[in-house]
């Protein structure tokens, strides 16, 4: 078992990587590998369309080669003496090698300048199929990974196609799971053969035989960049409602396929959630929670330059929950959501009045009406627990108030003193409410040391005196329309006078951007100066060329939370 665990982690953790680099069409969703794939997968992810990985790997090589940490790989392969471990091991070292040169990375594992993957579960089997132009120098390395490690392998044939077969299970073993590889009209498969399941599956895994109900016969993929806007290059979903259905009534591939392996181990822990009630209820919450789908919105790729946006949208049909949600939304100012040089920033957008007249609303449709299905009266009544009525008390005094934002433009760091100081600090944090004036006079009974201060005159005030020097910095406090503003610098005193005319409307809930290298390069140099060794995971951070921006919000379609980056070598 521990080995069959670890076989898939390794068959996941390359799915996740690949998913990551393939997110790009004409012609993308009329695709002969989906005649393989069946429209009831819980599980699907594809590249649709060849991506530019050649490209993509130059543009992102050096910082690729900084993450990567090969003195720690090789201690944990000296350590590591089990075959199977050792074999990803050695390939996950392959792959690291060939980061600061992908001409070399992609000639050892035999890939092509551009490629397609698809990574989909037939039941609950998992296949992982991609592109390769080179076959023969793929086994290569894979046989450099046996001699490393000593797994071997047995080579099968099933309707003329062979395979390399890595028994996972012990000799003796009642039943029997082995890692699948092969290759068929340049494409890799990586799955498993198991004798619980039925043998056809291995077929269809394997790129021989089509499934019966193809996606391709579908417009599942067609309607999900329909709705969310997408590219048609590369999509991703899980599908609730085929994993509730195997849950509660197993009429599905995944389903029946539980069915056979529970049967043989002589027991269902299924069997409390194909009750009547069961069945009904937890078929009506996947109807309102269908599916999380994912894709690019944006891409550009060439040999210097690499960026992506991604949007991740849990589907919903819960009206309840979706409008309590969309009224809980505050405002993010623009210096946000448009971070251009910003090193840090990050708003929460939250209309805090809302708050708890929201969260009641949600709490209420969770623990009604009252469920039957054991499992679920048992989670109710957990939740029942949790009343929210009390954040209203807590959130009481700072009704009015839309949101907060901050914005680091810059700073530096030194060691002056032999403790770690701000040498230089240009940053804005603001504070955006119906009425801010209103909500410091209320603060001040609280805080004594702001009863001197007075924002009424509409010119800024001074904070030196309320800032210890070691700090090395001095701060404003002011109005800007409806946003009370603390800044420090020239830069965030414009940030700042640019917020008087933005308007508190509803734009998001979550937002934060950072630039990896310009963050890390202070911290780095004064880790320098203090003369304390950096660890080697830090070393050469400073010169990680990646920016990244994330959000969180709320669509129509769902709960959304989108994410990109841009990066140069």
């Amino acid at each position: 078992m521990k080995k069959l665990v670890l076989a898939v982690a390794v068959l996941a953790a390359g799915a996740g990587a690949y998913w990551y680099s393939q997110q790009q069409g004409e012609g993308a969703l009329a695709n002969a590998a989906l005649d393989y794939i069946p429209a009831d997968t819980p599980l699907f992810s594809a590249q649709l369309k060849p991506f530019p990985l050649k490209d993509y790997l130059s543009a992102t090589a050096s910082n690729a080669a900084l993450m990567a940490q090969p003195a720690a790989l090789d201690e944990l392969m000296a350590d590591e003496s089990e075959p199977l471990p050792r074999f990803g091991l050695y390939l996950y070292k392959a792959y690291l090698q060939g980061l600061k040169s992908p001409e070399t990375l992609l000639k050892r594992f035999g890939l092509a300048d551009e490629m397609r993957a698809y990574t989909y579960t037939l039941g609950a089997l998992p296949v992982i199929r991609w592109e390769v132009g080179n076959p023969q120098a793929f086994w290569t390395l894979i046989d450099e990974a046996e001699a490393d490690s000593g797994l071997t392998h047995t080579v099968a044939t099933l309707a003329g196609q062979n395979y390399r077969a890595y028994r996972l299970t012990e000799e003796g073993d009642e039943e029997s799971v082995d890692l699948v590889l092969a290759e068929r009209d340049g494409m890799i498969t990586a799955t498993f053969a198991t004798s619980i399941l039925e043998p056809q599956l291995l077929e269809q895994a394997l790129g021989i035989t089509k499934v019966t109900n193809p996606i391709s016969n579908s417009t599942i993929l067609s309607d999900i960049v329909k709705t969310h806007g997408f590219m048609e290059d590369s999509i991703s979903y899980i599908n609730h409602k085929e994993l509730v259905r195997a849950l509660v009534s197993g009429d599905n591939q995944l389903g029946k396929q539980l069915g056979t392996i529970f049967a043989k181990a002589g027991e269902d822990p299924l069997a409390e959630y194909r009750t009547p009630a069961c069945q009904a209820e937890l078929t009506g919450i996947a109807a309102n929670w269908p599916r999380t789908v994912a894709g690019l919105t944006a891409m550009k790729v060439d040999a210097k330059h690499a960026s992506m946006d991604m949007k991740f949208v849990v589907e919903t049909n819960n009206t309840v929950v979706m409008k309590a949600l969309e009224k809980m939304r505050g405002f993010q100012p623009a210096y946000v959501q448009k971070p251009g040089d910003a090193v840090l920033t990050a708003g929460l957008g939250l209309d805090v009045g809302e708050l708890a007249p929201s969260l009641s609303k949600i709490w209420n449709d969770m623990i009604s009406p009252r469920f039957q299905c054991e499992p679920l009266a048992q989670l109710q009544a957990e939740l029942e627990q949790a009343n929210p009525a009390m954040i209203g008390m807590a959130t009481g005094m700072a009704d009015g108030v839309k949101g907060i934002g901050l914005s680091v433009l810059d700073f530096e760091l030194d060691m002056a003193g032999g403790e770690p100081n701000l040498k230089k600090l240009d940053s804005l944090l603001s504070l955006s409410a119906d009425d801010p004036a209103f909500l410091l006079e209320m603060v001040k009974p609280f805080a004594p040391m702001l009863a001197g201060i007075d924002l009424k005159s509409g010119e800024d005030v001074d904070l030196s005196d309320f800032i210890p020097p070691e700090f090395g910095v001095s701060a404003k406090l002011g109005l800007r329309g409806q946003h009370l503003v603390l800044f420090t610098g020239e830069g965030s005193k414009k940030l700042a006078d640019g917020l008087k005319g933005e308007a508190l409307t509803a734009n998001g809930l979550y937002s934060m951007s950072a630039d990896y290298g310009r963050m890390m390069g202070p911290v780095m140099a004064m880790l320098e100066a203090s003369g304390e060794e950096i660890p080697p995971e830090l070393q050469g951070l400073e010169n990680y060329k990646m920016k990244v921006q994330m959000a969180v919000d709320v669509v129509p379609e769902g709960p959304v939370f989108q994410s990109g980056f841009v990066t140069k070598p």
